[in-house]
């Protein structure tokens, strides 16, 4: 699905109520498993040329 995301043009975000992101999935699961931010990752698709630092922000706003 992330590859098939990526050809439509948009990419999958993975991030977390303190504001951190990243865009790979296992590490993000990776990080949930050892409560590294103290909540669940979210998940935001977003444009290729999405400003994500805004998006996320946004978001949690």
């Amino acid at each position: 699905m992330d590859s098939l995301s990526t050809a439509l043009g948009t990419q999958s975000i993975y991030y977390w109520l303190d504001g951190y992101w990243i865009t790979d999935k296992e590490e993000a699961e990776l990080m949930d498993s050892i409560n590294a931010f103290g909540s669940l990752h979210q998940v935001v698709e977003l444009p290729m040329n999405a400003d994500i630092e805004t998006e996320i922000k946004r978001l949690l706003s």
